[in-house]
């Protein structure tokens, strides 16, 4: 990745910079989302889940809470 092409963002020293449930059909929370930044920049996802059934894919925004 070119750094140089955009400026860094301001990041605490907490490296999650962003969560969110993930619900089921129904509204449920299943498990959540965690979003990490490192030096500015994302860096990556983590979906979770309190199910014995994995989360396979990134969830839609609408199951997102």
């Amino acid at each position: 990745m070119d750094e140089t092409l955009i400026a860094a963002a301001p990041v605490a020293d907490n490296p999650v910079v962003a969560e969110a449930e993930v619900l089921d059909a129904g509204g449920r929370p299943i498990g959540g989302v965690l979003v990490f930044a490192q030096t500015g920049y994302l860096s990556y996802l983590e979906t979770y889940t309190w199910l014995d059934q994995q989360i396979t894919r990134f969830p839609s925004p609408d199951r997102l809470r």
